[in-house]
């Protein structure tokens, strides 16, 4: 099976608000890596989860991304309404 590099945008909520969040995710297609991604943010704790977008970067010659289907990371919450977000 042939893995690519997909990021995952979603649109989600947690304690503080609605938010979109960005996964990286090594999938044989981009709807497995939907799928990914929804899981790892359920881990996570949010919720109302909502896939915006999944696109492949530009690969990274010579880049290995192995055989065992994954989520890589992910980025910090951006909040839509930050200026009322209770950051306390």
């Amino acid at each position: 099976m042939a893995l690519k590099g997909f990021n995952v945008m979603l649109q989600a909520e947690d304690g503080i608000g609605p938010c979109f969040v960005a996964y990286g995710v090594v999938a044989p297609d981009a709807d497995q890596a939907g799928r990914l991604a929804e899981g790892a943010a359920r881990a996570e704790g949010f919720w109302a989860i909502e896939i915006d977008e999944v696109w492949e970067p530009e690969p990274d010659e010579g880049e290995d991304l192995g055989d065992i289907p994954e989520v890589l990371g992910r980025t910090d919450p951006t909040y839509l309404d930050e200026d009322e977000a209770d950051w306390d």
